[in-house]
């Protein structure tokens, strides 16, 4: 029998990657990753809608929260164009809908999944009216924006939900068992499917006012750049450039956040079901994060650029930096409008995902060695063990987020498929059979 032949790219990467398993009678054998819930096609085309919507706001001088809003709104319509028009992702069978409506229009049940969504959305803004962390005004931006857009939410959710029911195959979800527990006081009979869609609103209701505020952050930063006039700083292009990294980081999270829908085929499969996994992962996050740093200070006070001694090394090493930061932000664009926290919404298998298995963790870690440089500092070589010491504490915790994560996607076979194929032709299996195979090559003497 011929050996296998493994191929870890595509020969169009603008599509989801697929498996191909061909056995023809002993013939050779034609492997490709898993095939990835989205494809790299969406995160540019939302990439491009950004470039569109930044070139409208460059010099306008509209409200911070009316700027985020323009930014997600073009970007999440790129990516969703693409989604539909191209991929069709609405006719997977995933998403638990038929093409053509199953049943007529029950009005008693859409008025049920009303009356669910509408107690889901109380019973949030009930959590953020008692809970001091949100009556910061650090919040603002996120109330002007909820104000702006609930209406048009309001209005639109009758005739979506409408739409989804004559076309699910299992319409009694957990909105519509919520809504006849209001209504009648029937106990609901799925249980965990009520568990799900409180821990996946959960984390909708933590993590959204969090990176909507980031975003209106970094957004303004940005804009506030592009109307300086063009002045050559290495340094100032670094710093520039970093801030838009994390800018695209965090809107394509917002995005993600904010359209959850089943007819996109991004909806929430699966939650984080273990407490210790909440707690690594809201460890790394505002308020929660202000004890982990409080405790895990690597930072010496040291600036890299002063540490480096000629501007060639500062170039450099500036550089790398970039290109951790990079990768990181490509990790999260290539979820499309499936990123999200301490869920699973389909497993993702393009980008640098096709390589290792956690690239956003590693190069995020990786960069915060580079930029803090704790193991230099002028108070001495203990110090320098101390807060290298930290800082491998707080890499501790990135790992077991990644741990608890690989933990909760093993339920799902594709991300076992995933997780297989990666220890057989990732990264680091690559670099193994290389090293095996150059310690297996005869040393050449010469004379």
């Amino acid at each position: 029998m011929a050996p296998r032949r493994r191929v870890g790219t595509l020969r169009d990467p603008w599509r989801p990657p697929t498996t191909i398993n061909p056995h023809d009678n002993g013939s050779s054998s034609l492997t490709l990753q898993p095939k990835s819930a989205t494809a790299p096609l969406t995160g540019l085309a939302g990439l491009f809608g950004l470039a569109l919507a930044v070139g409208v706001l460059v010099n306008r001088s509209w409200p911070v929260h009316l700027q985020a809003m323009t930014v997600i709104a073009a970007t999440a319509a790129a990516m969703i164009a693409v989604d539909t028009a191209y991929f069709q992702t609405f006719r997977r069978r995933s998403t638990g809908l038929q093409a053509k409506p199953m049943r007529a229009l029950e009005v008693e049940r859409v008025v049920r999944k009303l009356i669910g969504f509408i107690v889901t959305l109380t019973t949030i803004a009930a959590v953020y009216w008692i809970v001091p962390e949100y009556r910061r005004g650090f919040y603002a931006p996120y109330w002007a924006a909820l104000y702006d857009t609930l209406p048009a939410l309001l209005v639109a959710a009758p005739f979506y939900v409408a739409y989804v029911d004559r076309r699910q195959t299992d319409p009694e979800d957990s909105y519509a068992e919520i809504g006849a527990f209001v209504l009648s006081g029937a106990v609901p009979q799925r249980t965990e499917q009520i568990r799900q869609h409180v821990r996946s609103w959960i984390v909708k209701g933590f993590f959204l006012p969090l990176m909507f505020v980031y975003l209106c952050s970094t957004l303004g930063s940005i804009l506030a750049g592009l109307e300086q006039p063009y002045r050559f700083d290495i340094m100032r292009w670094h710093a520039f450039a970093i801030d838009l990294l994390f800018m695209v980081d965090v809107l394509v999270a917002v995005v993600g956040y904010v359209f959850t829908l089943r007819v996109l085929d991004n909806h929430i499969r699966t939650v984080e079901p273990t407490v210790f996994g909440w707690l690594v992962c809201l460890a790394c996050y505002e308020p929660i994060n202000a004890a982990t740093r409080a405790y895990l200070n690597y930072e010496t006070g040291a600036n890299w650029t002063a540490v480096m001694p000629s501007p060639a090394l500062q170039v450099f090493w500036g550089s790398a930096i970039l290109f951790c930061i990079l990768i990181f932000v490509w990790s999260t664009v290539s979820f499309g409008l499936r990123f999200s926290n301490l869920t699973n919404r389909g497993i993702i298998t393009c980008g640098p995902y096709r390589w290792i298995k956690h690239p956003a963790y590693v190069s995020k870690n990786l960069s915060w060695w580079l930029v803090s440089l704790p193991f230099l500092t002028a108070a001495g070589p203990a110090e320098a063990l101390r807060h290298s010491a930290i800082l491998l504490a707080l890499n501790a915790i990135y790992a077991l987020r990644a741990i608890t994560e690989e933990c909760h996607l093993s339920r799902d076979p594709d991300y076992v498929a995933y997780r297989d194929y990666i220890s057989e032709n990732g990264a680091v299996a690559q670099l193994k059979r290389l090293f095996a195979k150059a310690s297996r090559s005869p040393i050449r003497r010469s004379g």
